[in-house]
């Protein structure tokens, strides 16, 4: 069963024009191709970047920021009160307007107290504007290292001023060095953001941005379907959406 669908997923004609086959890809001629397992460097990478991000946002951003007066708003806690803690915990952060009566019940407390203590509970959980700003200054570094790293990578080669260059000798063209380690270190950036998302800044993002997203993607892969990935043109391929 799983050699049958690992069969189905490596199918030629899946992934490759119908000329060409796994075996033309092999390395030979001193041409290097890329391979699934090239991917398993992307993990030891994302793990990497975990650390450096600490040491980074530890030994730099937090000086930086008490260099530029930035500091976390001053927050009143909330008062203690087991009840309320463990409803806090356990059902809801905003409780409901009868939740709020049945908890004045068991507590004694009026309502405006209860509503209050509330709010001030759940702004203890949210993050200060110190370990926002050392996020988002672990990101920009990366972004500005990505940036001027690919400038680097690629300013000596003959397809960035040449687009007709792109398209010779494929689909032999060999994987150069300076791609892969970028594109390994792309991935395990992102990979690590994967990781860090239970203790990272919860940001939100609008309905709207989510559908001008999906439409664009939506565009792409209708009016290209044949020049995207291969397992979206399978897909328009087998219900004649090309």
């Amino acid at each position: 069963m799983l050699q049958t669908v690992g069969e189905w997923i490596w199918w030629d004609r899946l992934w490759l024009p119908g000329n060409l086959s796994w075996s033309a890809l092999e390395d030979k001629e001193g041409r290097v191709y890329a391979k699934v397992s090239h991917l398993y460097a992307s993990l030891p990478c994302a793990l990497c970047l975990l650390v450096v991000r600490y040491l980074f946002e530890r030994y730099f951003a937090t000086p930086l920021a008490n260099f530029w007066g930035i500091r976390d708003k001053i927050r009143l806690p909330a008062e203690q009160n087991p009840i309320l803690e463990k409803y806090f915990c356990s059902q809801t952060r905003v409780p409901s307007q009868a939740d709020v009566w049945s908890l004045c019940k068991k507590t004694g407390w009026p309502e405006r107290r209860v509503q209050v203590w509330f709010r001030r509970r759940r702004n203890q959980e949210r993050p200060g504007l110190r370990k926002r700003f050392s996020e988002a200054s672990w990101r920009c570094a990366f972004y500005l290292f990505a940036f001027f790293g690919g400038i680097l990578a690629l300013y000596d080669k003959p397809w960035v001023y040449n687009l007709r260059e792109v398209w010779a000798g494929f689909p032999k063209q060999s994987l150069l060095p300076s791609q892969y380690w970028y594109y390994m270190l792309e991935m395990g950036f992102y990979l690590s953001l994967v990781f860090s998302l239970t203790f990272d800044v919860k940001r939100k993002v609008s309905v709207q941005t989510c559908k001008v997203t999906m439409n664009i993607l939506n565009g792409h892969s209708s009016d290209f379907p044949h020049k995207k990935n291969p397992l979206v043109c399978f897909f328009y391929r087998e219900h004649n959406l090309a």
